[in-house]
């Protein structure tokens, strides 16, 4: 008679720990060869060690118990080849992912980083532009509503996104910048794609290409100090047609304070 090693036996020499192989037993993947009917005592052979071999290699490769199960039912090594290949497509994409993820994150900090220098320089610089398509929400009813009207317009777009790269801005009326007054017309996210596959063709915007005054201010409540740029357009002669403000990055916890910075853009020429 082929000799009998006990759960713990099988545990000391393998590495797998008892209660590992009683769920694989009770699951049905690695079940005893023989179970004393007195004590219940779960017994194994030295043929078995093998299976237990490719279960853990499998486990290694984050294959699941239900998958390997199937495939040890059939005995063939061609299947574990097929699975293994099968597998490997799935890590590939979790590879994917998981560099997505980690430039997302590597993105976030930098947006953070630039949120703590905006607002450092004052002075306007006039920068040219590319022209941008940005998802656009406007509630000519409600104004306070802009942000519900965009969360509306860019859902079905967001939902489908892999990544949390996007930024936010708002159209202002620049006839209210005299008075230090952030109105805004309408509030915009930025998701940078080259086409737009779910939004409607209502809800596009496209921003300009052109020449842009910019510089930073620091927006509280609906108030921000427009002083330098008014100075600035007035002394060349410009008047603010078109302005934009864009923030940066995700700046989840200045929406909660109602208080963040933003690059305002006064367009110039087109």
């Amino acid at each position: 008679m082929e000799k009998r090693y006990s759960i713990g036996e099988i545990s000391h020499i393998t590495g797998v720990s008892k209660d590992t192989l009683r769920y694989y037993d009770r699951i049905g993947v690695f079940k005893p060869e023989y179970v004393d009917p007195d004590n219940q005592y779960r017994y194994y052979t030295y043929s078995q060690f093998w299976y237990l071999d490719i279960i853990t290699c499998c486990r290694r490769l984050q294959i699941p118990l239900e998958r390997v199960k199937s495939v040890l039912d059939l005995h063939d090594n061609e299947k574990i080849v097929e699975m293994l290949k099968e597998q490997r497509q799935e890590a590939q994409r979790q590879s994917e992912y998981y560099a997505r993820v980690v430039d997302d994150i590597d993105w976030y900090t930098e947006q953070n980083k630039r949120l703590r220098e905006m607002g450092k320089d004052k002075e306007i610089r006039v920068k040219h532009l590319q022209q941008r398509r940005v998802i656009y929400g406007r509630n000519k009813e409600d104004e306070a509503a802009y942000h519900i009207k965009l969360q509306e317009a860019c859902r079905d777009e967001i939902s489908h996104m892999e990544s949390i790269k996007r930024n936010y801005g708002y159209v202002l009326n620049g006839s209210k910048i005299r008075e230090n007054v952030f109105h805004q017309m309408g509030e915009y996210i930025d998701i940078r794609v080259d086409e737009y596959r779910f939004a409607s063709k209502e809800n596009i915007l496209t921003i300009p290409e052109g020449e842009y005054a910019c510089f930073t201010t620091e927006v509280r409540g609906n108030f921000a100090d427009f002083g330098i740029l008014v100075n600035w357009l007035d002394k060349h002669g410009y008047s603010p047609d078109f302005v934009i403000a864009d923030e940066a990055g995700l700046q989840l916890f200045a929406y909660n304070q109602y208080f963040y910075p933003c690059e305002i853009k006064v367009l110039l020429s087109s």
